[in-house]
């Protein structure tokens, strides 16, 4: 059975960043809006709710999806970018091309992950894991959205767990860095410039968001190849 190197994911993931270091461009794009999306939470949570304008509210939400919709398109530019070795413009155009493809197919994602949630949080978890590399079978191998999920779900089986401890690893080094320089720099903005800690975080989150759509993108060509070389043999 074809196993996920875990070890060698993480380290190829952070030697991605070093060999291509344009793909922190796109992620600091989708890292600053993320910032600019707490930036504007943190304001409204400033003020007393009795404060909060409907219209403030229904501005905040269509923000959101603006962001999610525009970093949708860059971190789909981060993986290209991570995988291929073709100029960065062609990674831009890569992903345009490709995304409508990346929408539909994260939509269903989101869909059958809230649904397996509903019936329980364990079946929720294991959908999510299982299809997580939807993403990059589209913007390496060019699958269709439903293809891509089952792609995922076909070269993760047997690595639901070393993939999932890849997400944990990098899920909780991101944590414990971001908390600790948000808590440093909560004590150097102090007063009214406490609402920009998240976009000060911004090159950090920008370094940690790139290891991780690197990591994957090797997690995947690692499986990939092990799942031809095992049809093959």
């Amino acid at each position: 059975m074809r196993k996920l190197d875990i070890e060698i994911a993480i380290a190829e993931g952070f030697r991605t960043i070093l060999s291509k270091p344009a793909v922190l461009f796109p992620s600091f794009i989708s890292s600053f809006l993320f910032a600019y999306l707490f930036y504007i939470s943190m304001k409204l949570k400033i003020k007393p709710e009795s404060e909060i304008e409907p219209d403030e509210a229904i501005l905040f939400l269509k923000i959101c999806m603006f962001v999610i919709l525009i970093a949708v398109y860059f971190d789909s530019v981060t993986v290209r970018i991570a995988y291929t070795r073709s100029s960065v413009l062609r990674a831009f155009g890569f992903a345009l091309k490709k995304y409508v493809i990346v929408l539909i197919a994260l939509l269903i994602y989101l869909l059958i992950v809230i649904v397996g949630s509903l019936a329980f949080l364990v079946p929720g978890i294991y959908l999510a894991v299982r299809l997580y590399y939807f993403i990059n079978a589209i913007l390496i191998d060019e699958r269709g959205a439903i293809e891509s999920l089952k792609t995922s779900w076909k070269i993760a089986k047997g690595n639901w767990w070393a993939t999932f401890l890849i997400l944990l690893i990098i899920g909780i080094f991101s944590f414990l860095i971001n908390m600790l320089l948000s808590s440093a720099l909560a004590i150097v903005l102090l007063g009214r410039y406490r609402s920009y800690v998240y976009i000060a975080q911004t090159p950090i989150a920008t370094v940690l968001r790139a290891w991780s759509y690197s990591s994957f993108v090797q997690a995947y060509l690692m499986l990939r190849n092990r799942e031809a070389n095992h049809a093959l043999s």
